[in-house]
């Protein structure tokens, strides 16, 4: 009975690790604009690192034209006004924000 049991649960443990984000080493600015050139969408999480705004424009007219970029801020590190219209300028209906 104990068998069957533990079997269930390391399956459905496999099923959890293998479906769930995994955590991987930062990226460099150069990495990020090859993958933003190569048609790659990115969603870049603010708390975790602190782009600059001509780090994320740069990004930005690197992407390719069904191409994404998705600025997830966090309380705190907000990019201002000003500076999110001026990201979204430089790709129009590309650039997404996620306060």
């Amino acid at each position: 009975m104990k068998k069957p049991l533990c079997s269930i649960i390391l399956v459905l443990f496999a099923a959890l690790l293998l479906t769930s984000p995994c955590l991987a080493a930062p990226k460099s600015m150069s990495e990020l604009r090859q993958l933003c050139a190569s048609g790659a969408s990115l969603i870049l999480d603010m708390s975790s690192h602190r782009y600059s705004v001509s780090e994320l424009r740069m990004l930005a007219q690197a992407l390719r034209s069904n191409a994404t970029l998705t600025i997830r801020m966090d309380r705190g590190g907000e990019l201002s006004t000003a500076e999110c219209l001026q990201l979204s300028r430089a790709r129009p209906g590309q650039i997404r924000f996620w306060f």
